[in-house]
């Protein structure tokens, strides 16, 4: 779809019967709240400080309780009719007796926000600004838990320095004075990260001042409303880590010549990206502050493998979980798998199937099968330009982390086979080395890439992507009688007919 339909049809219409706009609807800012309680996870609870007790005298901390991040920018932006936030969320919590809030830190933060607004500071990009001393120890005197509040902006070309005090993949200086501020005062402290991607963990999980940390991610026009929502317990929260969260910039693999040049990087990692580094590469798993599928609740989960069986074609793993404690919640139950030794370079460990449970109320129980194809197990070979089944036994391991595994069975393959004969395609020609299962690096043969068009004469803004990407189409003209969204979106054509006359043709 082109750019100038993604504006003019946002929000979206959805082409149903009776015509009524969906986007935005009563029903959709219901199921937005509900789908961002969903994905936050809680990465850090001692002496269980969350939920907030009835009744919590809470302040809140950091220009991110005003200004909520709702999602990226660039092709990450979506158009909505508001955006909430903290502040929003806890003045409604307030209403409804739940926790009592320090309206003073609201004003000033709106205040201070809308300033920078004005002075042209776009969302995620406002400065933290110093709290007035005064309003500092009257917070401290008057409320008994602080709820500090970061956020981050993510778009395209932004990508991260990892430079100390950046106040992007860092806090910044600024909010390093904040956090210390606060902490000082404060015995009982709550983080909530309204952040994107990756950022520094290692400045709350190395601090006792700070019992709980909610990684909210960037949940959109009511994300702020489910930080909320899980803040004072009306939500358990049930999100797992789907990262590896690492005590420094510099402990991911990728960072040693991530940011050498604007134009490409050298995925040296090979494979060994995320939890496959961590879990296989010598000495990398102490690095980890919190490890992938990582995810703490409410409440507390008994998982129990029940069986796990399978035959040349399908693994399948049954496991009961059960709420053994004394909130409702829902749990999400990972397979693993480990491989055996074979000639070629193989994860420690590789997710195969996870799935969610319904909210258990306490007591009750669930069981959950889990299925993955056991073409899953095999590993491309670039020699054979196929995916190539190793023999030997794998191991089937279940659990609710990465970190957390219970070894359920086994899958014996007794000779290698190949699962599928393809071609290898986009052979790197500048990737100097690649890494190893053992942590060294194996040396690649370098050389030129072909070139694919001539585009002599292109305009300079666009020769990578003529070199790289796209066929030259300039003054070709799209087949007559083609439809476009236009005439779908207004009901001249069905969708089913626009959808039909849709071709894999860049014109």
């Amino acid at each position: 779809m082109s750019k100038w339909q993604r504006y003019k049809f946002m929000p979206v219409r959805p082409l149903g019967e009776d015509g009524k706009i969906v986007t935005g609807s009563k029903e959709h800012i219901a199921l937005s709240r509900k789908v961002a309680a969903e994905g936050m996870v809680l990465l850090k609870n001692e002496n269980r400080l969350l939920p907030l007790k009835r009744g919590s005298r809470v302040a809140l901390f950091g220009k991110a309780s005003v200004d909520y991040v709702k999602g990226g920018g660039g092709s990450g932006d979506v158009t909505v009719a508001y955006v909430r936030n903290l502040c929003d969320g806890m003045e409604e919590k307030a209403a409804e007796g739940k926790v009592n809030i320090f309206a003073p830190l609201h004003e000033f933060y709106r205040e201070n926000v809308a300033s920078q607004r004005a002075a042209g500071k776009e969302p995620g990009f406002t400065v933290e600004p110093e709290i007035p001393a005064a309003l500092l120890e009257q917070a401290a005197m008057e409320c008994d838990t602080a709820v500090i509040s970061i956020c981050r902006f993510s778009t395209e070309d932004w990508d991260r320095k990892g430079e100390p005090n950046d106040g992007d993949f860092y806090l910044s200086l600024e909010e390093q004075k904040m956090v210390s501020d606060v902490c000082a005062r404060f015995d009982r402290i709550v983080v909530v990260l309204n952040v994107g991607g990756m950022v520094d963990t290692s400045w709350f999980a190395c601090n006792p001042k700070i019992g709980a940390v909610l990684l909210a991610w960037q949940g959109g026009m009511e994300g702020a409303m489910a930080e909320a929502d899980i803040l004072c317990g009306d939500v358990n929260p049930s999100g797992k880590l789907t990262d590896t969260f690492a005590a420094s910039f510099d402990d991911y693999p990728s960072s040693a010549g991530f940011n050498e040049s604007r134009d490409y990087v050298c995925y040296t990692e090979d494979i060994f990206v995320g939890y496959r580094y961590f879990e296989t590469i010598p000495g990398a798993a102490e690095k980890v502050n919190y490890p992938f599928g990582f995810g703490l609740s409410y409440t507390t989960f008994r998982l129990e493998p029940l069986i796990s069986q399978g035959d040349d074609e399908r693994i399948f793993v049954t496991v009961r979980v059960t709420n053994t404690g004394n909130t409702a919640g829902r749990e999400v139950v990972q397979v693993y798998s480990s491989a055996p030794q074979c000639r070629l370079d193989m994860p420690k460990l590789e997710l195969r199937a996870f799935q969610k449970t319904r909210l258990l109320q306490p007591g009750q129980a669930q069981e959950l099968t889990l299925t993955f194809p056991t073409a899953e197990f095999a590993a491309y070979d670039e020699k054979l330009a196929a995916f190539v089944l190793p023999a030997g036994s794998y191991t089937i391991l279940v659990g609710n982390c990465v970190r957390a595994l219970e070894e359920v069975g086994h899958f014996v393959n007794e000779a290698e086979r190949i699962t599928e004969q393809v071609k290898n395609r986009c052979v790197p020609a500048k990737l100097p080395r690649r890494l190893k299962a053992d942590g060294s690096f194996e040396d690649l043969k370098t050389g030129e890439y072909p070139t694919l068009y001539d585009t002599a004469g292109w305009p300079e803004k666009h020769s990578w992507d003529a070199e790289h990407i796209l066929p030259d189409t300039k003054g070709v003209k799209p087949p007559e009688g083609r439809l476009n969204y236009e005439q779908a979106a207004s009901g001249e054509v069905t969708t089913e007919a626009f959808l039909e006359s849709l071709t894999d043709s860049l014109i």
